[in-house]
């Protein structure tokens, strides 16, 4: 069954409508807790303010002289004025009771029939305590009238809950606020989606040239955006590499394939002549022994091929076991030297006396310092001085020190001589080899939590160190 394909979206259409969305959701959140907020503290502030009404109102219905409850005339126009400077909305119905309950004032509130909270035929409520509270739609506040400290009557008001809550004014305010910062935010978060889908976009269309093999891209330089500018700082030189090292690529495939074909054409040749008689007695022995000679020159060549893919694929592990440096390095260099001693060239040691106590793989190091030794030879056209030093670093580690006076490493070259397949100019033409001694060298040092590197290199002095950590004797 094949899977259902995946409709893509532009970076602009899919993080714009999730980003709007969050922002909906974010607006509405805080729109709905504002008119919560808002209405709750509206209904607090009415219902304080309706109390204060009352018992203003309570205070001008009472006769001071005669203890007891009196309508002055105007107590319509006195209601209307007072209710607007309290600020209350709408209109509210007003009952009057004397001391035995009976209807002294009532003011009937605007609405249908029988919409009324408290009818003239009902029973009041108690006139010697004030009570509030709400009766179906209605805010019931019961007040009572006073005539020094002593109830006289009662004051009942009824005003609609509707009015109460009524907050149409600040919620249209609300819903402009909230409209208004929707918009500004929509429009802030497209800016920034496009001001960072550009980068993105040109960054895509570099790896599209590259996938096509043109590592020459071209990608933004001026952007303020930290992130996106390391990223694209980071492509620039990850293409800059891919580029290098698909020339190094070519350049294997037509070294590889000179330094193979040669030595097959020369013993497929010198076979030949054996062969077919074209040679024979010492001459054929000759020739057998050129080709003998070509023959270990190929295994070599696919030796270190096979064993730097096998280290590089973790295949091949490396020990971690105490080593005497000093004495390790005196007998490579001696097993070394006794192998060229007829070429003429010169082999000085600084080896300190003392225990130089390492961790490491004795095996691994041979291989580097051999490695180090063999380039430092193959430096030399007749002869040379090869410089062999070992000499403790500040944090107890150790620094192997191999130096010549060759003709030294050209300066544009000094920079890939790590690079695995690179071999120099002189080097080629000189030397046969696939150019991976150097870079399988720095992968076993640094597998040993050592390192290996170039001090330096001109014409007469050429310097590599070998770092490793130390141990102290136990």
């Amino acid at each position: 069954m094949q899977p259902k394909p995946i409709k893509r979206q532009t970076l602009l259409q899919r993080w714009t409508f999730r980003y709007v969305l969050t922002l909906f959701i974010g607006l509405l959140t805080i729109g709905l807790t504002c008119i919560f907020w808002i209405r709750e503290d509206t209904i607090r502030e009415r219902k304080q303010s309706l109390e204060q009404f009352a018992q203003e109102a309570a205070r001008y219905v009472t006769d001071e002289k005669q203890g007891e409850i009196a309508v002055p005339p105007g107590f319509y126009e006195w209601i209307d004025s007072t209710q607007r400077r309290y600020q209350l909305p709408g209109q509210f119905s007003l009952s009057l009771f004397d001391r035995g309950g009976a209807p002294v004032f009532y003011k009937i509130a605007p609405g249908p029939p029988g919409s009324q909270a408290l009818d003239i035929g009902a029973k009041p409520p108690s006139p010697d305590r004030f009570s509030a509270g709400i009766t179906g739609d209605y805010y019931l506040l019961n007040v009572p009238v006073l005539y020094k400290q002593s109830p006289v009557g009662t004051m009942v008001i009824a005003y609609a809950y509707h009015d109460i809550s009524s907050v149409n004014q600040n919620y249209m305010l609300i819903g402009s606020l909230l409209l208004c910062a929707g918009l500004l935010g929509w429009t802030i978060i497209y800016l920034l989606i496009w001001n960072l889908r550009k980068p993105v976009v040109r960054l895509s269309e570099a790896l599209r040239k590259m996938e096509a093999g043109d590592y020459d891209v071209d990608v933004p330089d001026h952007v303020k955006e930290k992130e996106i500018h390391e990223l694209l700082v980071s492509f620039r030189t990850l293409a800059a590499r891919l580029g290098k090292l698909e020339e190094l690529r070519t350049e294997l495939l037509a070294g590889v394939t000179h330094e193979l074909k040669t030595p097959v054409a020369s013993i497929h040749g010198l076979i030949r002549a054996v062969r077919d008689q074209v040679v024979a007695d010492r001459e054929a022995e000759e020739f057998l022994d050129i080709s003998l000679e070509q023959t270990r020159r190929l295994q070599h060549m696919v030796t270190d091929l096979l064993d730097f893919n096998a280290f590089a694929s973790g295949s091949i592990k490396v020990r971690q076991e105490r080593i005497d440096l000093g004495k390790l390095l005196g007998e490579i260099v001696y097993q070394w030297e006794q192998l060229y001693q007829d070429e003429g060239l010169e082999i000085v040691t600084d080896i300190p006396d003392r225990t130089c106590m390492t961790v490491g793989d004795a095996g691994r190091i041979q291989q580097i310092i051999v490695n180090l030794l063999n380039n430092s030879r193959q430096a030399f056209q007749n002869g040379g001085t090869i410089r062999v030093a070992l000499s403790e670093r500040s944090d107890h580690g150790y620094v192997i020190i191999v130096r010549d006076n060759g003709p030294g490493i050209p300066e544009n070259e000094q920079a890939n001589i790590f690079e695995r397949y690179y071999r120099g100019g002189q080097k080629k033409l000189a030397v046969g080899g696939l150019g991976l001694g150097l870079t399988y060298s720095r992968m076993l040092a640094t597998a040993m939590n050592g390192q290996l590197r170039l001090a330096g290199s001109s014409p007469g002095n050429t310097t590599f160190e070998f770092l490793l950590p130390g141990q102290r004797p136990e």
